[in-house]
């Protein structure tokens, strides 16, 4: 790696990304009249204040490295079906780390797809990055002049959670860490999918119904919601739902002291999984009281906070025999939380919101869910390959699901 216009190395949990070459998508459905050249406007200037949009990954034999890139600021636009917000787009991470991606349907109707690559933001990073987007084109559209204060390089999970003194749990004696390997990255072949996403949108109403129960269970949103995932895999999977392991991502910037700011960091996660025991009730509410205190025991106990770290930290995969028969079913779901009020001009209002992704090196064809709220309805993003003939039923019996809940109020 040459050291010109290097910034840092990349710590091992963004090196998995960049490995992976995963690329993650935030999207909103647009209708009205949308200036281009004002969005391209906006876009350049998010990209002088977050210097990490404008970066790209160098490769060597001693790792990858965050690196100046000689590339400017595109906006990228074609005709298309909106449900695949990524159409047209061509990723390189050796180029740049970040994109903006307009599909139109017509005159009047089109998504707007900011995507950025795993290693420089995870989804609260990056949704901080889409608001300030849009506030820009809102001004420049207005004519207001728009000068955005620059922001520092993003720090890595390891580096934030060492200064506030915590570290990897201490591997067992003889067990050496295994960091991907980083050499002798191709350029990815722009014909490569974009993983398929289905959304199913809650009402407003049901999306209110969902909180309120919450809140006279006593149980979070979001577990609810991972109870009615596991309600649903084991239904559709014909299996009961403690054979099921559920898999949760946790944003650790307000669990940390100092706490982090949504920029400050590039991945600023932790994990956890849940397996319900046999004295939990097949109900999305127990489940859901059950995952919480799951969550309250990992954040007490510190090992949520270390969850990365000390994956980073096993031995490598290959280090004794593996018999992917005897795993777990996996459930996974990703809660990317409340998406904040995006600004817009008159004569143009946001729809919608939902994920898109590309993953050049996909380690398994499993499927997976991403969550947001947007616009005071919760949407549920079924990331599954096309074509699954499974998938249709799945979002049957996920609205089902949803159904029975939202009417126990």
């Amino acid at each position: 790696m040459t050291t010109a216009g290097l910034w840092r190395a990349l710590s091992p949990t963004e090196t998995i990304q960049a490995v992976r070459e995963s690329w993650i998508g935030y999207t909103v459905r647009a209708t009205g009249r949308l200036d281009l050249d004002a969005l391209a406007t906006a876009y350049e200037a998010v990209w002088r204040a977050y210097p990490q949009l404008g970066a790209r990954l160098e490769t060597g034999a001693d790792g990858f490295g965050f690196a100046t890139s000689d590339a400017r600021p595109e906006l990228g636009v074609c005709d298309g079906d909106l449900d695949h917000p990524m159409t047209g787009v061509k990723l390189d991470q050796q180029r740049a780390l970040s994109a903006l991606n307009v599909v139109r349907d017509g005159d009047d109707d089109m998504s707007v797809c900011l995507l950025t690559h795993h290693s420089i933001a995870d989804a609260h990073h990056s949704i901080e990055v889409l608001a300030a987007l849009w506030s820009c084109y809102t001004d420049v559209v207005n004519g207001v002049p728009v000068e955005l204060p620059r922001h520092p390089f993003p720090r890595s999970l390891e580096d934030l959670l060492a200064e506030r003194g915590i570290h990897a749990t201490a591997p067992a004696a003889g067990a050496t860490s295994a960091p991907p390997a980083a050499t002798g990255q191709p350029v990815p072949e722009p014909s490569t999918p974009a993983r398929h996403v289905v959304q199913h949108r809650l009402t407003a109403a049901e999306t209110s119904a969902l909180a309120e129960l919450g809140h006279r269970e006593h149980v979070t949103v979001n577990g609810l919601l991972a109870g009615i995932l596991l309600l649903v895999e084991a239904e559709l999977r014909d299996l009961p739902f403690t054979d099921l392991m559920y898999r949760f991502t946790v944003n650790l910037r307000r669990h940390l002291t100092p706490p982090v700011g949504a920029t400050e960091g590039t991945n600023v996660l932790g994990g956890a999984g849940f397996s319900a025991t046999e004295d939990i009730e097949p109900d999305a509410v127990a489940i859901g009281r059950a995952v919480g205190t799951r969550l309250r025991a990992g954040l007490a106990d510190g090992s949520i906070q270390r969850s990365l770290l000390d994956l980073m930290s096993r031995p490598a995969p290959d280090a004794r025999p593996w018999n992917p028969s005897t795993a777990p079913v996996v459930v996974s779901m990703i809660n990317w939380g409340l998406v904040p009020p995006l600004r817009t001009p008159d004569g143009l209002r946001l729809t919608n919101f939902r994920s898109a992704s590309r993953i050049f090196r996909e380690f398994t064809l499993l499927g997976g869910y991403v969550v947001n709220t947007f616009d005071g309805r919760t949407g549920i993003d079924l990331a599954w390959p096309e074509g699954d003939p499974e998938l249709p039923g799945r979002i049957d019996c996920l609205r089902d699901h949803v159904s029975g809940v939202t009417r126990r109020l």
